[in-house]
């Protein structure tokens, strides 16, 4: 068993070796990024707000696919060719799930008189971990390689003796 860290600066690299601290931080940076994108949509543009959520949500769900390829998932180096928009594709259908748990506290909270914004961060945080397991189980797992050098999912991988 791993000994307790000694001092602070350990604590912290402790936690940045937990996939779902670097998953979280990730998404944390998504939320300002989505919240300002939605007023810029709704509050300055004044569209209406489900229209204008819909184009907050989409880039920082993009930017979110990137960071977290590129901090939350950094090892898996392998990641080449048609692999990218594969993955890609794979986290837009996990944020679409994402999205549905996001809009049921969204619209929930709108019913309720809660302002917007708060609304908006309320739903985020409330789908981070459907996301995150899907995420994890679906979108970034590696990409085992046959011996001709074709991707193996980690699904037929774990079924290879």
């Amino acid at each position: 068993m791993a000994s307790p860290p000694t001092s602070p600066t350990s604590f912290v690299r402790a936690l940045f070796r937990l996939r779902v601290v670097r998953y979280a931080l990730v998404g944390g940076i998504g939320i300002p990024i989505n919240i300002v994108l939605l007023w810029f949509f709704h509050g300055l543009l004044h569209m209406p707000i489900v229209p204008a959520w819909i184009c907050a949500f989409e880039p920082s769900s993009l930017i979110n696919f990137y960071a977290n390829q590129r901090f939350t998932y950094h090892e898996q180096t392998h990641v080449r060719g048609w692999d990218w928009p594969i993955r890609a594709l794979k986290a837009q259908a996990t944020s679409l799930t994402g999205l549905a748990v996001n809009v049921a506290a969204f619209s929930a909270l709108l019913k309720l008189g809660i302002h917007y914004l708060p609304a908006d961060a309320a739903g985020i945080v409330a789908a981070f971990a459907v996301n995150f397991v899907i995420a994890n189980r679906f979108v970034f797992t590696a990409a085992h390689r046959h011996t001709d050098g074709s991707a193996l999912g980690t699904a037929e991988f774990e079924g290879v003796a």
